[in-house]
């Protein structure tokens, strides 16, 4: 078992970062904003709610 605070990972600084031709995104979350990923994910949600939430809803306001 090592002591703590020693390890073998070097220290760097944020200026010692190079991230001049590196996509975040990408990176970090596999996500290519590319225009058929973004609309891909927009099929995925659904603006407009069911007619079940819509009724529902209206009684909760209408008790009120």
């Amino acid at each position: 078992m090592k002591p703590m605070g020693l390890n073998s990972t070097p220290f760097l600084s944020y200026h010692e970062i190079k991230t001049a031709d590196v996509d975040l995104f990408d990176d970090a979350w596999g996500f290519y904003p590319q225009f058929s990923d973004v609309i891909n994910v927009l099929k995925q949600v659904n603006p407009v709610p069911g007619k079940r939430l819509t009724r529902r809803l209206i009684v909760k306001i209408r008790k009120c």
